[in-house]
């Protein structure tokens, strides 16, 4: 398994409307994606971090939607709140609960 890990930096009054766009916006159209286990969106209204974390099967699966527009697609659904670009980092799974 591989998870993609996007820390934004949002407008800290954004922080319900950017939940909101992520469950109903971009968590259905990562279901949609090859590869997709879950998604997560840790926020911390205090440091106007926020962090996206998608699981995946296998990196191939993650680094396929983001060769393909997909990936910049999500975070372009941030713009409004973004008050720098976003950090993008990737992991091997050692481990997970379900």
């Amino acid at each position: 398994m591989y998870a993609r890990m996007t820390t934004f930096y949002l407008n800290v009054k954004s922080m319900d409307q950017a939940s909101k766009v992520y469950q109903e916006s971009i968590i259905p159209a990562a279901q949609n994606q090859p590869g997709f286990l879950k998604a997560f969106f840790l926020t911390n209204s205090n440091a106007g971090k926020f962090v996206a974390v998608t699981i995946w099967d296998n990196i191939e699966h993650a680094l396929a939607n983001q060769k393909s527009g997909y990936y910049q697609a999500q975070v372009d659904k941030f713009e409004d709140f973004m008050i720098d670009k976003p950090d993008i980092e990737g992991f091997s799974v050692g481990a997970m609960s379900i």
